[in-house]
């Protein structure tokens, strides 16, 4: 696989170079110009808010190609390589402290949805409990990637995230309970 040594630098990509990519994929059919980015823009909110929207568009598409590769009768090992691949072209599998600040964000990414589903009642509390322990992982990563720089460190800070990811944890069992709960009464019928 061929690619530049360092793979993110701190700069977004820009909203020509995301639609171009999402071009290349045939998932981009506008015309890629100035006019047509800043009718976009002033749609959603901006221009830091349209290219947002392109880079998540773009990471969409691409996941949902990630996802059927995955399924795709690779070994686990083959898939792990193809998954540290991933933290290398971010540019955070080298450090500690950016790949835990990384791994938050994926797990953020991943908490919003469950706290919507959760929001159904017809769900019932599986869904709910995912999304108590997804808040609870995120809350300890910004922990564990806070105390990689002791220097700048707030332990009053860890010490309050600690205590909510503790709460949010108390509340995902709680729900497992309640569905090991309804699963005994289902198997007494």
């Amino acid at each position: 696989m061929k690619s530049s040594d360092n793979q993110q630098d701190d700069q977004p990509s820009t909203i020509a170079q995301l639609a171009a990519a999402m071009a290349a994929l045939g998932k981009y059919t506008g015309e890629n110009s100035i006019e047509e980015h800043s009718a976009e823009a002033e749609r959603l909110g901006g221009m830091k808010v349209y290219q947002m929207f392109l880079a998540n568009a773009l990471m969409g598409f691409v996941e949902g190609d990630a996802l059927l590769a995955d399924s795709e009768g690779v070994t686990a090992e083959q898939m792990l390589a193809a998954h540290r691949q991933a933290l290398i072209s971010a540019g955070v599998e080298d450090d500690p402290g950016k790949l835990l600040r990384f791994l938050r964000w994926r797990t953020l990414r991943v908490a919003g949805p469950l706290q919507e589903i959760a929001q159904n009642t017809d769900v019932g509390p599986l869904p709910l409990a995912a999304a108590h322990v997804a808040e609870a992982l995120q809350q300890l990563l910004g922990v564990c990637a806070a105390g990689q720089d002791l220097a700048t460190a707030q332990p009053s800070a860890m010490t309050a995230d600690l205590k909510s990811a503790r709460e949010a944890l108390t509340n995902g069992l709680a729900n497992l309970d309640s569905m090991l709960e309804l699963l005994a009464l289902a198997e007494d019928f």
